[in-house]
């Protein structure tokens, strides 16, 4: 069954990360980005202050191809860095731009999703929600040794 689990969680992941879909989704959100882009700017909205190398360790790329895509996002203004404290460390944000492009990723993300579980029933949705909410809580425990 853990199998089972798993092969969902593969699919359910794959959904989320189509280049095709991302591709559609940032033309939907009036976006000029690359999907490459998009994992940054997601984290980027949910952590302020994220630094290069820990989008690098997230993202799974590695710290200068990151670095890069980053320098893209400031030059067109959908990122910013934050004062450093430390000059080794560089540590980004969304700009304002940055926010209203994030917001509109998240609707044409959101109408994606909704439109493929239309069909679920009010009891069926409240299941998933509480589901996935007991997956999350259980994936944000650090690791028992």
């Amino acid at each position: 069954m853990d199998n089972d689990i798993f092969e969902a969680l593969f699919e359910v992941l794959t959904f989320f990360h189509q280049p095709q879909d991302e591709r559609q989704q940032l033309r939907q959100a009036g976006t000029a980005l690359e999907p490459a882009a998009m994992p940054i700017i997601v984290r980027a909205g949910q952590q302020p202050g994220v630094s290069v190398g820990e989008l690098a360790g997230w993202i799974g790329r590695n710290h200068s191809s990151i670095s890069r895509q980053v320098d893209r996002l400031i030059k067109t203004g959908w990122l910013t860095e934050v004062e450093r404290d430390d000059q080794r460390i560089r540590r980004i944000k969304l700009t304002e731009k940055g926010q209203r492009g994030l917001m509109q990723l998240k609707v044409a993300r959101e109408t994606e999703f909704s439109q493929r579980i239309q069909d679920y029933t009010p009891q069926q949705r409240a299941d998933l929600l509480r589901t996935l909410r007991l997956l999350a809580k259980t994936l944000r425990r650090p690791k028992e040794d």
